[in-house]
């Protein structure tokens, strides 16, 4: 029995053996494994720092961009109000010209009333004193 009892142990021993090495093997597994996270881990680190870098530059882009426009609105505001001011005046002076030209007319077509009254009148005293001594004239144009 006693070989059975050293055959026992070194089925044993050998088992142990193939433990430790399975073991020994998953350490180095596990050594490679944790290399690769920490290459990983410092790639992702360095996107990072890029990445925020990048959003950082955007941001104060983006800021610029911002004070540019607020800077238009500005412009334009002001363009607005000067324009509708120039517009005011124009419109003003388009007023008062309009009611000097209708002075002007007005007065223009009084006297052409004047001088078209005036001149029917004449005609009609002149064709009544015609008609009165038609007879006359004829006679003096024979």
């Amino acid at each position: 029995m006693p070989e059975n009892g050293t055959t026992d142990i070194k089925v044993q021993l050998a088992g142990l053996k193939k433990d430790i090495e399975n073991v020994s093997n998953l350490n180095s597994r596990l050594d490679l494994a944790i290399e690769k996270l920490t290459d990983v881990s410092t790639s992702i680190k360095s996107m990072l720092a890029v990445h925020e870098e990048k959003i950082q530059r955007q941001e104060q882009i983006d800021d610029i961009i911002f004070d540019k426009l607020k800077e238009r609105a500005e412009s334009i505001d002001q363009v607005h109000k000067d324009l509708t001011e120039e517009i005011r005046q124009t419109e003003k002076r388009l007023l008062i010209e309009i009611k000097q030209l209708k002075v002007d007319i007005g007065g223009r077509v009084g006297t052409l009333e004047k001088y078209k009254w005036l001149i029917l009148g004449g005609a009609i005293v002149i064709g009544w004193i015609l008609s009165s001594n038609f007879k006359m004239i004829i006679e003096m144009m024979s």
